[in-house]
């Protein structure tokens, strides 16, 4: 038997439309749903971030003052 058949496409079909990129059907898709994503990741890390950094400068503050009082 012969497994090497590969299908040809007939080019007098007229079949001359193309598919969209996949990159335009995946924004088209997701569009909506990436931006409720992006937001909540945006609010989650900023408050993640706020509350890192709250301490840290806390210990500035307090560096600070134990090395004027020195």
């Amino acid at each position: 038997m012969d497994y090497n058949f590969q299908a040809t496409g007939d080019p007098k079909s007229g079949c001359s439309k193309k598919s969209p990129p996949f990159h335009k059907l995946s924004s088209e898709f997701f569009g909506e749903e990436s931006y409720r994503d992006y937001v909540t990741d945006f609010l989650v890390f900023s408050v993640l971030g706020l509350i890192t950094a709250w301490p840290i400068m806390s210990m500035v503050v307090a560096v600070t003052r134990l090395l004027q009082n020195s």
